[in-house]
């Protein structure tokens, strides 16, 4: 019985090793960076930011979604102590995983499919998607009413260092802004999206029906599916970007409030010139 226990209690104590293995990165830190959060590669979190351009180059239209979360009162203007359930819009992100590798397009990637269903059936984009700064936008229009001229090389990473979050703005053809269907369940990709549907001719399309998934109104983690996602106009974030509110208002599909983490993101410089307003080192 003796050597049960100790068996068991060894095979105990190596789970909770395992479980408690933080994610290395792909190279050695010193423990300035760590303590700095320095390197991109030491991020802890992973967002996404769908964004489409008009035919000026400047960026029209981007995609934000909506939850139910616990906040502080104080954080969305309310004159009261402890929190408060209220109407949050996000960029879809969250924490990556080992089975990432350290790859913040796949943590990215796998928590837009995990918590919006692949809306629009965007999580696509991010597979050839050039996010090494090529792009600069300079190169004139890029973008036609049938989006011949779509490039897709405009995206950027911006690396949050006092949450060591990484945003990933990530273009997309206009025609995508239209599409409201779901992609995927529970992570997984569906086969019969419309438009897989739509691709195979009218006929088809009549047969076949999407599987919807209805948004969860919960906050807690670990849920999937449960992101509301809309498409708003980048004028809106531009006055989020320049409020000074911790938590500013805004309509996306209804009154909510912009995440506090989102909205600093917004303010930070490269996000600011992305949305065409003067940064703090053109204004000093």
């Amino acid at each position: 019985m003796g050597k049960k226990k100790d068996k068991l209690a060894a095979k105990a104590n190596k789970a909770d090793a395992a479980q408690k293995e933080e994610v290395k990165p792909a190279i050695p830190i010193t423990p300035e960076e760590e303590e700095k959060g320095q390197r991109e590669d030491v991020f802890s979190t992973a967002a996404v930011v769908f964004f489409t351009r008009d035919k000026t180059n400047a960026v029209a239209k981007v995609l934000v979604s909506r939850e139910e979360r616990k906040v502080r009162a104080s954080d969305v203007g309310l004159d009261q102590k402890g929190k408060v359930v209220q109407s949050m819009a996000l960029f879809p992100m969250g924490r990556r995983e080992k089975k990432d590798k350290n790859d913040p397009v796949e943590t990215a990637k796998r928590e837009y499919l995990e918590e919006t269903g692949d809306y629009g059936g965007l999580s696509q984009y991010l597979d050839f998607a050039d996010f090494d700064g090529g792009g600069s936008g300079d190169e004139g229009p890029i973008v036609k009413e049938d989006d011949a001229m779509w490039s897709g090389k405009t995206n950027f990473c911006l690396f949050f260092k006092p949450a060591k979050a990484m945003t990933l703005f990530c273009e997309v053809p206009a025609k995508a802004a239209k599409r409201s269907h779901r992609a995927a369940i529970a992570g997984k990709p569906l086969v019969d999206t419309a438009d897989a549907a739509a691709a195979e001719g009218p006929s088809a399309a009549k047969k076949r029906k999407t599987q919807e998934v209805k948004p969860s109104p919960s906050y807690h983690v670990g849920k999937m599916d449960h992101l509301d996602s809309h498409w708003i106009e980048a004028s809106a974030l531009r006055a989020v970007a320049n409020s000074k509110d911790r938590s500013p208002p805004l309509e996306a599909g209804g009154p909510c409030r912009m995440f506090s983490l989102a909205a600093s993101v917004l303010r930070q410089a490269e996000a600011r010139e992305w949305l065409g307003l003067e940064t703090a080192e053109k204004l000093g």
